[in-house]
């Protein structure tokens, strides 16, 4: 479970992932290998990753957004082959039309030609729909969790 140190603790983080486990301790009040330990479990549980994001635009790359309808095999086996692509950094199942949501970056557009024809090629995917990116103008941020929108994951919102 997760309770109101590991939320302080996490809000901390989501400013800058870098800070040091000593200033994470005396904003949150409690001790460094408190912090070092709740760290810990959570990126254990899965429920933290720190990460860096840019945005590859800037650097000169390809962004691509691509929605994948899949028929003879579980979108969900096609995911996973689709997770273990390199140049793949979000794959997720939706509902609706398409089936799979994918985020990738190539290094330029023979690289991004070279991941639609792989993609292509895998056996349950009937159709790709290709987003290219143009401009970002933000990206990923977590802070809405924070927000009335949702409900909090402690103990006060045990499932029905």
């Amino acid at each position: 479970m997760i309770d109101g140190i590991d939320h302080k603790i996490m809000q901390a983080l989501t400013r800058d992932g870098r800070t040091p486990y000593t200033v994470l301790a005396r904003e949150v009040g409690v001790s460094e290998a408190t912090v070092r330990q709740r760290v810990a479990r959570l990126q254990e549980s899965g429920v933290l990753r720190i990460v860096a994001l840019c945005d590859p635009l800037t650097l000169g790359h390809q962004s691509v957004r691509l929605m994948i309808r899949v028929r003879d095999l579980t979108p969900k086996a096609v995911a996973k082959t689709l997770s273990g692509m390199p140049m793949i950094n979000h794959v997720a199942l939706v509902a609706g039309s398409q089936d799979i949501f994918l985020e990738g970056t190539c290094r330029d557009q023979a690289q991004l030609v070279q991941l639609l024809d792989d993609i292509r090629m895998l056996p349950g995917v009937s159709r790709v729909q290709v987003l290219l990116l143009l401009e970002l103008f933000k990206d990923y941020s977590w802070s809405g969790l924070a927000s009335a929108v949702g409900q909090r994951v402690t103990q006060e919102n045990p499932p029905v």
